[in-house]
């Protein structure tokens, strides 16, 4: 068993599906976590050509493991990395590089955070789908961009946080509006309640003034009328002297006489047996008592 700590960084390399350049360029980035011991874990037996670090071989500080399948065949050398990495977490290893584009390492980087987490940085080629990059820490793409991809790349990410705080200020915006909108409402509500029981009492004001106006007068209004215009003229008349009286009454063709009850009674008989009017009765009455000599 090696002589493994904390500040071990394993290197898992997937032999059979990246070049020997990758493993050059991870390992290129683990010296950055110097001083460290790094075990690079593979299938060296079955590609010797592979193993050309005689001089990392000769530090003390790395190490080349040689990994067991237990069958052969496809995914043979995923399962084998698989049980490398288990017995590495078990030792107390904690950083990890993965060297593949195959999306099954996945499940590798899973086992790695199943207690305490790891850190876990995979070297990949720009194929290396989402869920694969997802379960590192960090993601390098091999080969490197270069410094126009590199600005690219930037400036598409810059692009991309200010679309999202773009779209975060709109919906602010939108929810701010809409609850100024949602407490707006009652105000409004009472607002127009006020207008329209104003227009309404208006409404009803000026139909009761044009039906009073169009309203006919009633018998009753007109007799009160007839009858305070009477009143009215009644001191006039009361004004009047009898000398005027009979003066207007000789003028005018009308003769007043103050009869008594009884003759007023036989009057009203003979109108009707005659069938005639009082007029025409006292007319034909007086002209025959004064045709008598």
């Amino acid at each position: 068993m090696l002589d493994s700590s904390s500040d071990t960084v394993a290197i898992l390399y997937d032999i059979e599906n990246a070049p020997i350049e990758m493993l050059q360029y991870t390992i290129d980035i683990a010296q950055r976590y110097q001083p460290c011991r790094m075990i690079v874990v593979s299938d060296w037996e079955a590609h010797p050509d592979q193993k050309r670090w005689d001089r990392l071989m000769e530090s003390p500080d790395f190490t080349f493991r040689q990994i067991s399948r237990t069958f052969l065949g496809k995914n043979s050398l995923d399962s084998a990395l698989y049980d490398s990495a288990q017995i590495l977490y078990q030792e107390g290893v904690r950083k990890y590089f993965i060297i593949t584009t195959d999306s099954d390492f996945v499940r590798i980087a899973e086992s790695l955070n199943s207690e305490d987490p790891s850190y876990i940085i995979g070297i990949g080629t720009k194929q290396a789908s989402e869920d694969l990059r997802n379960a590192y820490n960090e993601f390098f793409v091999y080969p490197p961009p270069t410094e126009k991809e590199q600005k690219s790349a930037r400036e598409k990410k810059e692009k991309k946080t200010e679309e999202i705080v773009t779209k975060k200020k709109a919906a602010e915006e939108k929810t701010a509006k809409n609850n100024a909108k949602v407490n707006a409402e009652p105000a409004g509500k009472v607002r127009e309640q006020k207008k329209r029981a104003a227009a309404a009492a208006k409404k009803k004001d000026v139909t009761g003034h044009a039906a009073e106006a169009a309203a006919p007068k009633s018998p009753a209004l007109k007799e009160t009328k007839k009858t305070a215009a009477k009143v009215k003229a009644a001191p006039a008349a009361q004004q009047t002297t009898p000398k005027n009286e009979a003066v207007n009454s000789v003028t005018n063709g009308f003769l007043t006489v103050r009869l008594p009850k009884s003759l007023r009674a036989s009057l009203d008989r003979k109108v009707l047996e005659e069938e005639v009017s009082l007029d025409e009765l006292v007319t034909y009455l007086l002209m025959r008592g004064l045709s008598v000599k």
